[in-house]
């Protein structure tokens, strides 16, 4: 079980540098640009798939912690646009994961999952007013625990040495798998529940 997402901050992206082959075919393979075709422009779309094999990549490395992101090495084999939401899907050796990505006038929000419905993972945004990373990582960490109080109050995120954050309560880890992300004045986050979520609401000695 994981979770993985990203945000990008379009306004701070570069689209002649984007639209130069010697960038974009260090994300994007051939078949890819020929096989996902979209609306967008295309500095929009290569941010896209960006987006969207950083997501995937978060998700996998957690149980592969030695995994290098090199997002031509994450092929996304479909990308559709839904009502609200472009749905893809990759496919990296035996794993399927689908993501849904929010594209607008300012940012591109992605989050990944194994489940094509999504059914017990939960995500979210918002606009901070200091860009430092100071600031970014402890609203990125704000906003993530606001959403996570409607499972259990007063949890903490932790940052492990060498790997991704954790959901803490008390002096005990949640098997809450936790994505952040944070990109210019962007903060993102997501995180996968599991059928019993009740389990985690805190005890009186807690």
């Amino acid at each position: 079980m994981s979770t993985g997402n990203d945000i990008v901050a379009l306004a701070v992206t570069d689209p002649a540098r984007t639209s130069r082959y010697r960038f974009y075919s260090r994300i994007v393979s051939r078949s890819e640009l020929e096989g996902l075709g979209s609306a967008l422009p295309f500095p929009t779309f290569i941010w896209l798939l960006w987006s969207v094999k950083e997501s995937a990549y978060k998700y996998i490395s957690r149980s592969n912690p030695r995994l290098v992101f090199a997002p031509l090495k994450i092929p996304v084999s479909s990308l559709e646009l839904r009502e609200d939401y472009y749905e893809g899907m990759i496919q990296l050796e035996h794993i399927v994961l689908y993501s849904r990505s929010y594209v607008t006038s300012e940012t591109i929000m992605t989050v990944v999952s194994d489940e094509k419905e999504f059914t017990n993972t939960r995500w979210g945004s918002h606009v901070i007013g200091d860009a430092d990373y100071a600031n970014q990582s402890a609203s990125v960490r704000e906003h993530a625990l606001e959403s996570l109080s409607t499972v259990a109050p007063g949890l903490r995120i932790v940052k492990a040495p060498d790997g991704p954050p954790e959901v803490w309560d008390g002096g005990r880890i949640l098997d809450i798998p936790i994505s952040l992300a944070h990109h210019e004045r962007y903060v993102a986050w997501s995180y996968r529940l599991t059928a019993n979520s009740s389990s985690y609401r805190k005890s009186a000695a807690n």
